[in-house]
């Protein structure tokens, strides 16, 4: 008598280009959510300060970058108060840069667990985007905070519609960060040298936002490669949120959406595409 074979999964060396298992990744969400609570506690465990770095690592920046930037190099900040204007970029960049070098690292930093067991493997990604994600939010209370400061020392704010695009523009950044992530991952896993020439292009890229300087001083014959980087809108849409309401272009706006999308597809396509493969060479 023929017996019909019974299985939930097949695991096969064959994988569309197309497959995103997305359906698969919220059946293994509460293993998804295990991954961040370990990084939570494995980040602060052991560490004299602990979660108060959350705090301290975008304030001393932005004091460095006080000094270096508004008060040696004399870059205009736009009549927005140096402190504030500094602030979001940063927490905006850390965000990004945070993403981008976990998310990079998958393979070599989990090819203990992903030789032993099975799991959907954009599970891990996926978990450090939303860790970096527990932290910009606390993040972003602190800058809210420091707002405060300012306007009880009667510094004026001025609240605009454009707050409302905020989280957007969160959403934007990390969709970005990982599709970037993802394809480096694959790229790093093979060539493991390329791991340090990431690490010099990102802080090359932050140059390439507006974090220390506003898209004002940008040419107009640049402007277009200028905003073709999604973290251009997230930062100036965030700035203008609080300080200086003004028009968001909708074309630019929609070609960082754009932008995003085509990086995000394809660093998923990629990864799903070789993540069996690389567990052959790692």
């Amino acid at each position: 008598m023929d017996k019909k074979a019974d299985w939930q999964w097949e695991i096969t060396a064959h994988r569309d280009w197309f497959r995103f298992n997305l359906r698969e990744i919220f059946h293994y969400k509460d293993l998804l959510f295990r991954f961040v609570r370990r990084d939570i506690i494995a980040s602060y465990q052991q560490t004299i300060l602990g979660p108060i770095w959350v705090f301290l690592q975008p304030l001393l920046t932005t004091l460095v970058y006080y000094i270096i930037f508004h008060r040696v190099a004399k870059i205009s900040t736009d009549d927005i108060p140096p402190f504030l204007f500094y602030l979001p970029g940063i927490i905006i960049w850390s965000y990004f840069s945070d993403c981008v070098t976990s998310t990079m690292n998958t393979f070599q930093n989990n090819a203990y667990i992903f030789n032993k067991v099975y799991f959907p493997r954009l599970i891990v990604p996926l978990s450090s985007i939303l860790f970096h994600s527990f932290r910009i939010s606390i993040q972003l209370l602190l800058f809210l905070g420091v707002c405060l400061l300012y306007f009880i020392r009667n510094t004026a704010l001025h609240i605009g519609w454009q707050i409302l695009m905020v989280p957007l523009m969160i959403l934007i950044t990390a969709g970005f960060a990982l599709g970037c992530g993802l394809i480096i991952s694959v790229l790093t896993a093979k060539y493991r040298d390329l791991d340090n020439i990431t690490q010099f292009v990102l802080r090359l890229f932050m140059f390439a936002a507006p974090v220390v300087y506003p898209a004002s001083l940008i040419p107009g014959k640049y402007k277009f490669l200028f905003w073709l980087n999604p973290l251009t809108p997230a930062i100036e849409i965030f700035r203008s949120s609080f300080f200086k309401p003004e028009p968001i272009h909708s074309i630019y706006l929609l070609l960082s959406i754009l932008t995003t999308c085509i990086v995000l597809t394809g660093g998923i396509v990629l990864f799903n595409k070789r993540e069996i493969q690389i567990m052959d060479v790692i």
